[in-house]
């Protein structure tokens, strides 16, 4: 067990900062995802990631689900768009964010109106799986 645990940190510790960078923003946007049900029955969802993006989708599964967009910036840690090929958000660092810029091309994490769930891919939050 305890080499397990070692082998474990060895792998953490030794992974490239690009994968390592990979994680923080699905990780922000997972920690910052509340849902539940609203008095109609329909599932709402809000997402707070970092302390410049807040975004919720409203009648989540439902084919008229909503996306709002309460604050966004580029300029601050996190922003997001609306993917149209894939029809998920899309969730970036933004200015303010540490990682460097050929970083965050990989640092991303998608939410899927579908369901509400957040996913490392946009393949994945396509199929909504």
């Amino acid at each position: 067990m305890r080499l397990q645990i070692l082998l474990s940190m060895l792998f953490l510790l030794y992974q490239p900062a690009s994968a390592q960078q990979g994680r923080r923003t699905y990780d922000a946007v997972v920690s910052g995802k509340s849902c539940h049900q609203n008095l109609a029955g329909d599932l709402e969802c809000d997402y707070r990631v970092g302390r410049s993006l807040h975004f919720g989708i409203a009648g989540v599964g439902q084919k008229d689900a909503s996306i709002y967009f309460y604050a966004a910036s580029m300029d601050g840690d996190y922003f997001a768009v609306f993917g149209l090929s894939h029809g998920c958000v899309v969730v970036r660092p933004g200015r303010t964010t540490s990682a460097g810029q050929g970083e965050k091309a990989a640092d991303l994490a998608f939410v899927s109106p579908k369901n509400g769930r957040v996913y490392r891919t946009w393949q994945t939050c396509r199929e909504g799986r």
